[in-house]
């Protein structure tokens, strides 16, 4: 089963709040340099430098195009957010990349492996974790509001205790509580127009102009922001074009 937190999506995994990372790592990840920055962040040693790290290669595995690159590379990340979490078991940003790097996995692999593998449970655990110790977080609410989301349209409501309203709910309060996060608002863009539902649908459309409008801060910014006009385009052309693009999306 394909299960995507993206940007889960996108969002979380590009998160700002670290304590104290390596300023060299955080140039290289602004500058689009993904793996550079997580080689410098790793050596830094600290829990902060661990989830930037994770992070880093979370935001490569989203960009990937190969399935099994992508994958790897989740996997890679996943360790990195392992150490976070056993360095500092109350950082948020730990518990979400993990999370994220779980959905990556998932996202790229068949759905009886993803299924075996367990990858929803485990991105699940994570998020209610991060939630629990920042229930205000907006990136812990937008990576959850994802989940709830797909995993409600790709495998019926209530399955692994998905929650569509939650995520609706969930996505609406992330919003709120950063207006101006361009990632954020793609994740929202995406996960809604997919949700089939009239309301959700028309708030959508407003996350996804704010995406194509807002100035991007970083490289992967400027990328989701790419993709946020080719979505929108997809939109104006029909809805044939626009779940072509949805579908496509890992």
């Amino acid at each position: 089963m394909k299960f995507v937190l993206v940007v889960i999506i996108a969002a979380a995994m590009v998160s700002m709040a670290l304590a104290a990372p390596d300023d060299a790592a955080i140039a290289l990840f602004e500058a689009g340099a993904f793996e550079e920055a997580a080689a410098v962040a790793e050596q830094s040693g600290n829990a902060e430098s661990f989830a930037l790290a994770a992070r880093s290669l979370n935001a490569a595995a989203y960009l990937e195009t190969d399935n099994k690159t992508a994958r790897r590379t989740a996997k890679r990340a996943l360790g990195l957010a392992e150490r976070a979490i056993e360095e500092d078991p109350a950082l948020v940003e730990g518990h979400l990349q993990a999370a994220i790097s779980y959905a990556q996995r998932g996202a790229r692999m068949s759905p009886i492996r993803a299924f075996v593998s367990g990858t929803a449970g485990k991105a699940r655990d994570l998020l209610d974790h991060a939630l629990s110790i920042e229930p205000d977080n907006a990136w812990a609410l937008s990576s959850s509001g994802a989940w709830h989301l797909e995993v409600a349209r790709r495998a019926g409501d209530g399955s692994y205790g998905s929650d569509p309203d939650l995520g609706r709910q969930q996505f609406a309060a992330a919003r709120a509580a950063d207006p101006q996060n361009l990632l954020i608002a793609y994740e929202a863009a995406l996960r809604l127009l997919a949700d089939d539902d009239a309301t959700s649908r028309e708030i959508g459309l407003a996350a996804l102009k704010d995406a194509t409008t807002l100035a991007p801060q970083d490289a992967f910014e400027r990328r989701i922001q790419a993709r946020a006009e080719v979505f929108q385009k997809a939109v104006d052309s029909g809805q044939e074009a626009e779940r072509d693009f949805i579908k496509a999306q890992p």
